[in-house]
């Protein structure tokens, strides 16, 4: 299929359901990955969609469902599949950079010289190492990009968690991330995600980084997710929290109401820089 017939098939999925992610543009065009994510851009360029993680969505003029998403992800998709075709890191990094900086100055303020942080994969929590780099902290990760960044740190301490390499994540992951993190006592955890559902639920593109999200959670004293609108609802087939057990969202925008509204009957603080 030509370029111009590609997007205009993308186009029409977004009319017909709202929200696409790039699994599903595979998936029906018979392209890549790397196509795909590459007509989303264009789109993106002509004003035609907006990008979200791991996919696109219509303009926000346009009426959403967040629901359609979730049935279309799931539906036939494996932790293999979500992966092969979710964005490398490299190509994630320079999209709404200064806006992950605003984010990760905000979470950064938060932490306290001494304590120990778990600092998720992801590039909002990469542009937070940056932020932390030369503290006193210790800081434990399984993300290569955060280990990039606070190596050469002079007075931090870095605990790095082994595992298998996952290329596209640039991270390690697996059951002895997860052992390792659960033999750990962390002050803060700091998270990233793939979408915030309306329900509340925090989601992710893989089940293994899910399940290391979840542990990460379990070892921690405090909780934060940072999280730009555009992860409202995002994508991601696998429920890796409920932002109910989170003590803190860090967000560019005020949440939708019932979004706001179980977040305060959970008392999970919104900090909206």
């Amino acid at each position: 299929m030509i370029r111009v017939a590609r997007l205009d098939a993308i186009e029409s999925m977004l009319q017909e359901q709202k929200v696409v992610s790039t699994h599903e543009i595979v998936d029906v065009l018979k392209v890549s990955g790397a196509t795909a994510r590459r007509d989303l851009d264009d789109l993106v360029a002509e004003g035609r969609v907006v990008r979200v993680h791991g996919g696109a969505k219509l303009p926000e003029n346009a009426e959403e469902d967040p629901s359609s998403l979730d049935a279309e992800v799931t539906e036939g998709s494996t932790p293999h599949e979500a992966a092969e075709v979710d964005e490398p890191f490299h190509e994630v990094l320079t999209r709404n950079s200064a806006l992950k900086r605003t984010l990760a100055r905000a979470a950064a303020a938060l932490v306290a010289d001494g304590e120990t942080l778990f600092l998720d994969i992801g590039t909002t929590t990469y542009e937070l190492a940056r932020c932390l780099l030369d503290r006193p902290l210790t800081v434990v990760t399984n993300s290569l990009g955060v280990v990039d960044v606070l190596s050469a740190s002079q007075r931090g301490k870095l605990v790095v968690l082994g595992g298998e390499y996952n290329r596209e994540y640039r991270c390690t992951q697996g059951r002895s991330v997860q052992e390792e993190l659960r033999e750990l006592h962390i002050d803060r955890a700091f998270l990233g995600c793939a979408g915030i559902t309306e329900l509340g639920i925090v989601r992710d593109n893989d089940a293994r980084q899910a399940a290391i999200k979840r542990a990460a959670a379990e070892c921690s004293g405090e909780t934060t997710v940072l999280a730009d609108s555009s992860k409202i609802p995002g994508i991601g087939a696998y429920t890796a929290l409920e932002l109910a057990s989170v003590d803190r969202l860090v967000i560019d925008r005020p949440l939708p109401t019932a979004l706001a509204r179980l977040c305060a009957d959970a008392s999970t603080e919104v900090l909206v820089p």
